[in-house]
């Protein structure tokens, strides 16, 4: 039994006439009649009488056409499902990504792409890029944003989103602010504030600091841009933060001043090479590469 036989069934059923089925679905008689017969063999009972001269279904024929319009609706409902997940219209996407990253970039975004695909389901999950490498790398996140580097490099795609720097974040009327750039050497006694110790940007901007020669007075750790200026407005410590991120939540009470080498702040989309992505993550992806594009 195939879904071939169930429909050639329900023809005969409903046209009450095996030479009318026939001429409807464009096969020949004997053949129809060979199919019905298959199918009670198979079966082990009777479904059409064909003793009468009416046409006459018997209970079991009769159950047997209103579960074979079930399956046949559920098999077309399945084609349907599988063409919307195709073309990218239904499905479920899992996003690892930094709180600061989707603070900052994607609520506009989401939106965007909500009404572009309203069947699409994101689950976000929010953590530092260091964790959100591993999500990426053991499945249980299809995509993720992160700050280059990236470990394990040759396990993901990479696109790079954003090129940008990071800066320094002083009270106006902090001492650093005679200069116009700072060099990192003159933050050697700074106490400061930068994000916490799951993000690449702590432990890319230690690694600086160490190659100048220092270690740096880092007291404070944090994801939440709003603590952070609080922090350095109170005077308790300047701030290294993403140029994106100062620009965002700058009042003229502080000053933002460059960083000499360049602290970098590169943003990047990452999958898994090697496994399978749906084609929801393939359409978030594409999404998320031409915002950025167009935002740039």
């Amino acid at each position: 039994m195939d879904i071939h036989h169930l429909k050639y069934y329900i023809a005969v059923v409903e046209s009450k006439n095996f030479t009318k089925a026939a001429e409807r679905l464009q096969v020949t008689q004997p053949m129809l009649t060979r199919i019905v017969q298959q199918l009670e063999e198979e079966l082990c009972v009777k479904l059409i009488d064909r003793t009468s001269k009416r046409f006459y279904l018997t209970d079991a024929g009769e159950l047997f056409y209103r579960e074979a319009k079930e399956v046949l609706a559920h098999f077309s409902e399945l084609y349907r499902n599988i063409d919307d997940v195709k073309s990218g219209n239904a499905g479920n996407v899992r996003v690892s990504i930094p709180g600061v990253l989707l603070d900052t970039y994607f609520p506009q975004l989401l939106m965007n792409f909500r009404r572009l695909y309203p069947n699409i389901n994101i689950s976000i999950v929010e953590e530092g890029s260091k964790l959100t490498t591993q999500s990426v790398l053991s499945g249980q996140s299809d995509l993720g944003l992160v700050m280059l580097p990236v470990s394990h490099l040759s396990h993901f795609c990479v696109t790079r989103l954003v090129q940008d720097v990071c800066q320094l974040m002083v009270p106006k009327g902090h001492p650093l602010t005679r200069y116009t750039c700072v060099p990192l050497q003159m933050l050697r006694e700074e106490p400061i504030i930068t994000f916490s110790d799951t993000s690449t940007l702590h432990d890319e901007f230690i690694n600086l600091c160490e190659r100048e020669g220092f270690s740096p007075n880092i007291i404070y750790k944090s994801f939440m841009p709003n603590f952070t200026f609080d922090m350095v407005s109170l005077g308790l410590c300047v701030a290294v933060l993403p140029a994106p991120i100062i620009k965002r939540y700058m009042t003229e009470d502080f000053v933002a001043l460059p960083l000499v080498p360049t602290v970098k702040w590169d943003i990047a989309v990452i999958t898994k090479k090697n496994q399978y992505q749906s084609f929801s993550t393939r359409k978030l992806v594409k999404h998320i590469e031409k915002y950025f594009e167009e935002n740039a």
